[in-house]
């Protein structure tokens, strides 16, 4: 009788052991498979979001152009196609972050400034030239920092020295939508002050 339950009890301990290792069998499939599986993923992960070297170069020139030439996106575009593949400059363009609004706004300074250039003319350049959107030539022009007066002044002593003209046709110009484009009262306090 003690024979029997000891040969039942050792049975009932390798059957115990038995399902144990079972369990840790099928468990440790398991982990392995999820283990397979998460690295996969990972590894797909790092295969989409691999850039191209083409498309991170052509991101960098494009915020050059921006923070260092303030063009409009057209610009940048045009300038990146001479370069790059269309997708490299799509997607370049795609993450490129820059306010449209302070690079024409900036532009239009440096007209004002080093080009004396009225409010009118500036808006059209930034549109005709540097394709700017409306709004963005208009935020521009709304926003440029000028003495204008002092521009229409500047401008009307360059056609006196350069071309001889009288101050009536000097005048004429200054006002002309065709050429400088400024106020009728900044072509007056110009031909005003013109030979002070």
């Amino acid at each position: 009788m003690r024979h029997q339950k000891r040969a039942s009890s050792k049975h009932k301990q390798i059957l115990t052991l038995a399902i144990i290792g079972l369990l840790f069998l099928i468990v440790g499939s398991f982990a392995l498979l999820s283990f397979k599986s998460f690295q996969d993923k990972n590894n797909e992960v790092s295969v989409t979001t691999k850039i191209p070297k083409e498309y991170t170069q052509a991101l960098k020139h494009a915020k050059n152009y921006s923070e260092v030439m303030y063009m409009s996106k057209a610009e940048i575009s045009k300038q990146l196609k001479i370069d790059y593949s269309n997708k490299a400059t799509q997607y370049a363009l795609k993450h490129l972050k820059v306010d449209y609004n302070r690079n024409a706004l900036k532009r239009a300074q440096e007209y004002a400034e080093s080009q004396n250039m009225s409010r009118q003319a500036i808006h059209n350049q930034l549109i005709n030239k540097n394709t700017f959107s409306v709004k963005q030539a208009q935020y521009a022009a709304d926003n440029v920092q000028a003495d204008f007066n002092y521009n229409a002044l500047v401008t009307a002593r360059k056609y006196q020295r350069d071309l001889g003209l009288s101050p009536a046709k000097i005048r004429e110009i200054l006002i002309s939508d065709d050429n400088e484009s400024f106020t009728r009262e900044q072509a007056d306090y110009a031909i005003e002050h013109l030979n002070d």
